[in-house]
């Protein structure tokens, strides 16, 4: 009996097995790899990326796909760092909370803007979000002129990244919070079971009496804010606005969703695997730096996550034939 529940949670977590594997392979290879500065840097990257990744399975999940993310968490980096430096207000904790607050409300908006083209106007996701990852990308631009800004007040980096013991990263533990409400509100709460439901088969959710336009518009929303939070922590770790500072983020992301097990046709997988992706990745990237493939081509990270994506997918594909 034992035997079977340890092969089940085995085979239920490949990806998990994986990254354990992985995170050996870097402690015994490089003796660094454990240092407080690795660990804590590791923690944040995996920190930011995880955000943009839950607001990622919120969309895939409903069988749609978001390729603005990356422009908008850009997008949230420079207004924040703008507003600091032109609407300086009162004192820096009142400044702060109205840098977070635009850059939030203004995500959040392209979010909705995203969710609405989709659902009430039914255009293809992949044409409205890349439209707008241009559009974010050039308001971006036009705030910063190309360059990056830096933050006027420090104290925000100071609060974002202060770490436990100067180890462990508050955003970290913030991050696996989340992570664990989230988780909940997916496998408990109506709004997790209508996700599923939606992307499972929207005439299904449809005709059972589900708001399908509304749990659409709630997914699309919800990435939005995500990716706003995201680029809050990627200034905050930079110490500067960049429009530039999430590029190619999205892509990043959605193999890190896919890799977790979420199905690009919706209705299938789980948040916590999605970490697991996030985690995969960011590994596969010391791994690439550790044993010296990066010198061979400065691409070879994404080479490398391209040909894993390649086949998780091809495997996932020879799984439904067999299935059928």
């Amino acid at each position: 009996m034992k035997t079977t529940l340890i092969r089940d949670f085995i085979a239920k977590n490949k990806l998990l097995w994986c990254v354990v594997i992985m995170f050996v392979f870097c402690c015994i290879y490089n003796q660094s790899f454990l240092s407080r500065i690795n660990v804590s840097g590791l923690f944040v990257e995996i920190s930011y990326m995880t955000f943009l990744a839950i607001g990622m399975t919120f969309v895939i999940l409903t069988g749609g796909i978001d390729l603005s993310v990356g422009a908008v968490a850009g997008l949230s980096t420079v207004i924040v760092a703008y507003t600091m430096k032109n609407a300086y207000l009162v004192n820096d904790s009142v400044t702060i909370l109205l840098a977070v607050f635009l850059a939030l409300l203004c995500c959040t908006a392209v979010g909705f803007l995203n969710g609405a083209m989709v659902t009430f106007f039914d255009l293809p996701p992949l044409i409205v979000t890349l439209s707008v990852t241009w559009i974010a990308a050039g308001v971006a631009n036009t705030l910063v002129k190309g360059t990056p800004l830096l933050l006027a007040v420090p104290a925000f980096r100071r609060i974002l990244m202060f770490r436990i013991m100067n180890w462990v990263p508050v955003l970290f533990i913030l991050t696996i919070l989340v992570l664990i409400l989230l988780s909940y509100i997916f496998a408990k709460l109506r709004f997790g079971r209508e996700i599923y439901a939606v992307g499972s088969s929207k005439y299904a959710a449809f005709i059972s009496g589900m708001k399908v336009k509304n749990v659409l518009l709630r997914a699309y929303t919800l990435s939005g804010l995500f990716a706003g939070l995201t680029g809050l922590l990627i200034a905050a770790n930079l110490s500067s606005g960049y429009a530039s500072a999430a590029v190619d983020y999205e892509l990043y992301t959605i193999a890190a969703v896919v890799m977790g097990g979420i199905s690009l046709t919706g209705g299938e997988g789980k948040l916590i695997n999605a970490f697991y992706g996030v985690i995969f990745l960011r590994l596969v990237k010391k791994i690439v730096v550790f044993t010296g493939l990066s010198k061979i081509s400065g691409y070879m990270e994404g080479m490398i996550v391209g040909s894993i994506l390649v086949l998780v997918l091809f495997f996932s594909f020879m799984k439904r034939e067999e299935a059928r």
